[in-house]
């Protein structure tokens, strides 16, 4: 057995222990990491942590919004943050909105720092904790029977299949803005306030979700960003300067892809 002084828990993960632990639990530690070549970090990569209570998940540390971590998303937030380790749930209570207790500092923000955390604050508005909910694990090779081992065999061993699943993951590129980043993530998601998305919300009545231009559809993410013509054709256009063929995509998760 791995002897408990062996085991450190930094940010919410159990530390492998250095070179006094033992080789099998170092092997363990590092299947988060990938094993073999070409294969990269497919157990991290392969699974997320779905938000029902947020009594179990680390706000920062686990992956559980936007496809990585939030201290990858808000490095900076995340090193002047004093509240590290607080899971999902001690956020929320302290209140992550604008101003909340959730955002204490090492140090007063610079300006643009304050910037940083209303547009991340702005990205938890569409976080709802269900009280009698456990939050649990996904795993996306199997969302539906979960984690299998012949499954991920077959996924190690096969060339045919892809290696990676996180398709949206570079939408936190660290070269793109900030406020790019959360647009499109909330587009992905169809959280964006189309009126369509308003009327399902109850904030407009059902026959106020036709489209703004007035072409006569109705108002859906799909249709405002691409099938509208006033829109549909900048991205023609776009394309046409960028000088690459220009094929009609179905929704906005192909169209992104």
């Amino acid at each position: 057995m791995v002897k408990q002084r062996n085991k450190v828990q930094v940010g919410g993960r159990i530390k492998e222990g250095g070179n006094n632990a033992s080789l099998w639990w170092r092997m363990i530690c590092h299947v988060r990491e990938g094993i073999g070549l070409g294969v990269g970090n497919w157990f991290e990569d392969n699974t997320r942590r779905v938000v029902g209570n947020g009594k179990n998940i680390f706000f920062w540390t686990d992956n559980c919004l936007g496809g990585v971590p939030l201290k990858l998303q808000f490095s900076r937030l995340y090193e002047l943050s004093v509240h590290k380790e607080c899971s999902v749930e001690d956020m929320a209570r302290l209140r992550w909105e604008e101003g909340g207790n959730a955002w204490g500092w090492r140090r007063r923000l610079m300006a643009w720092e304050e910037v940083s955390v209303r547009e991340f604050s702005v990205l938890l508005t569409n976080v709802i904790l269900q009280e009698n909910i456990q939050d649990h694990w996904r795993w996306l090779l199997d969302p539906i029977h979960g984690y299998l081992v012949h499954g991920t065999y077959r996924f190690l061993t096969s060339a045919e299949e892809p290696m990676f699943t996180s398709d949206y993951n570079d939408v936190w590129h660290k070269l793109v803005p900030t406020k790019v980043s959360i647009f499109v993530w909330r587009l992905l998601q169809d959280g964006i306030l189309t009126r369509a998305n308003l009327v399902q919300r109850l904030v407009l009545q059902p026959n106020d979700n036709m489209c703004v231009v007035g072409c006569g559809s109705i108002e859906t993410t799909d249709h405002l960003f691409l099938e509208c013509n006033p829109f549909s054709n900048v991205w023609y256009l776009i394309c046409h300067w960028l000088g690459i063929s220009f094929g009609y995509p179905g929704c906005i998760k192909e169209f992104y892809l």
